[in-house]
């Protein structure tokens, strides 16, 4: 590997066979993916996660792809040391130059294009079924790629095979020229924390720009460690990612367990998005967010956090201090919760035009209730239910709103008016994509929606257009989060597994 230039692996183009190409497009098409790239990435994890690569040539047919868009100057590292990596531990040939790695990269994307396709197939091209087999087989890392994944989400407080790497970060910092002392170590849902006391103060930014190195040295692969300060003088906080198979999961009875716990307070809209790093909860008050971005990519877990959203909404209020106003292009997400007696207009909007039809009646429920605040001589929703005004909030949540404002221009208007006024009416936005972007997600939105949740992204242009910075990109996926509130440092989370079924179980029970 000490012959390969960084820089020129990101100057070259990628391809692979002209089978593994037409399978690789097919995918991109059933996944609503906007590039090959991002399939070529999900083949290459998938083959990453298999045995040795057949001694076998294919044929490089298929059309090629930048070095950039398959990869990034901040993650290219990481990927060369996961190829790497798995050929010495796989006995594959050794990648010692350019046109080694490409070749390495060919076959990878090969064979895990036909695995994908075999996927796909096997869930009868079931799309939901299909995301639900890449959330469980997201790719190891090669110590631990023949680890049998069984599907089954790790039970809440049992951290499984997590181990004390104190002694490994100790000694992977000191051959970075940084000596420090481990204090401690705390297991959480998929990392664990080390409080690091440094010697020598300077090395905290040592630290910073050494991050991809000491993922390097710790074997972490294409997953980076993160640093923060600590509470104490002359310490950091490291947080290293662990294996998936010493994963904690946080299941939805930490969800049951708080709404029974906390005081119920019809004046907030607080919703669970999953605890930290160290295990705590993390609450939003949507009443004074006032209005929540969630965006990440194709199995990070976004539409879960949206159903453990809804989730703490239902079970801390009832259809008379709130009403659901679901909006789902995708027809699947909130399918379940059609019977629910919280749902604004009985009903929940997956057309197009029907989402415009609720956005416009959310509009003329805003300007209705500010009309009768002007009346009785109050400003908001808080002091008109002092007066003796039975209002609901009212809380939209759209599943996909890059699909509404691509399909009709009229949609971002009304949902950028309800943004800039409904705070005070009572009504709220939650808005989810998978593809974060400066057309979805404009400037008028990221000025009145300062709370955020990014979860896992591909590249970090879209972990700024969430965060207004970088780091998304480098998140676990299946639930590992970013959440971002106003005047809040940023926080790491990791979201609650939940189906939609549970929820609605949870709530008839409630009733």
């Amino acid at each position: 590997m000490s012959d390969i230039d960084i820089q020129a692996v990101l100057s070259l183009r990628y391809r692979t066979s002209q089978e593994a190409d037409r399978y690789t497009d097919q995918l991109r098409q059933q996944l609503a993916l906007e590039t090959k790239a991002q399939v070529a990435r999900l083949a290459i994890g998938r083959s990453l996660n298999m045995g040795p690569l057949p001694e076998t040539s294919v044929d490089s047919k298929g059309l090629d792809i930048p070095a950039q868009s398959l990869f990034s100057p901040e993650n290219i590292g990481a990927w060369v040391g996961l190829l790497v990596t798995h050929s010495l531990l796989r006995g594959g040939p050794a990648i010692d130059s350019l046109e080694a790695l490409r070749n390495t990269i060919r076959l990878h994307w090969h064979r895990g294009a036909l695995e994908l396709w075999r996927d796909f197939n096997e869930c009868e091209q079931n799309y939901d079924k299909f995301l639900e087999t890449l959330v469980e087989r997201r790719s190891q890392m090669p110590e631990t790629a023949t680890t049998q994944d069984d599907g089954v989400v790790p039970e809440p407080g049992k951290p499984g095979a997590a181990q004390d790497q104190s002694a490994a970060l100790a000694k992977a910092l000191s051959e970075m020229g940084i000596q420090v002392q481990i204090k401690d170590a705390r297991h959480g849902a998929r990392l664990t924390r080390y409080r690091v006391l440094l010697m020598n103060l300077a090395d905290s930014g040592k630290i910073d720009r050494g991050l991809p190195q000491l993922a390097l040295a710790l074997n972490l692969g294409d997953k980076l460690p993160a640093k923060a300060n600590a509470d104490e003088a002359r310490t950091v906080f490291i947080d290293l990612p662990r294996p998936r198979e010493s994963w904690i999961g946080v299941s939805f009875d930490k969800i049951k367990d708080w709404a029974a716990k906390s005081p119920r307070d019809t004046s907030k809209l607080l919703v669970y998005a999953g605890v930290t790093v160290t295990g705590d909860d993390v609450v939003i008050d949507l009443a004074t967010a006032p209005h929540l971005f969630v965006g990440g990519t194709t199995g990070s877990g976004k539409s879960v956090c949206l159903h453990s959203l809804i989730a703490s909404l239902l079970l801390k209020h009832t259809p008379e201090t709130l009403q659901l106003a679901l909006i789902d292009p995708k027809r699947v997400e909130f399918a379940r919760y059609s019977k629910l007696q919280n749902l604004y207009r009985g009903s929940i909007a997956t057309e197009t035009p029907q989402a415009r039809e609720m956005l416009q009646e959310l509009v003329v429920e805003m300007d209705a209730r500010y009309a009768s605040f002007e009346r009785i001589g109050v400003s908001n929703i808080a002091d008109a239910r002092k007066q003796g005004q039975q209002l609901p909030f009212i809380v939209a949540v759209v599943e996909e709103m890059s699909a509404l404002v691509h399909g009709d221009k009229n949609i971002q208007p009304l949902i950028e008016r309800l943004a800039e006024k409904a705070r005070a009416a009572g009504i709220h936005l939650v808005l989810a994509t998978q593809r974060p972007d400066s057309d979805t997600f404009s400037g008028l939105l990221r000025s009145n929606i300062p709370a955020r949740i990014a979860l896992s992204v591909q590249k970090g242009t879209e972990s700024k257009i969430i965060l207004d910075e970088i780091g998304a990109e480098n998140l676990l996926g299946q639930g590992d989060m970013f959440v971002k509130l106003p005047g809040e440092p940023l926080r790491r989370a990791h979201g609650v597994f939940l189906k939609p079924e549970q929820v609605v179980a949870a709530v008839k029970q409630k009733l």
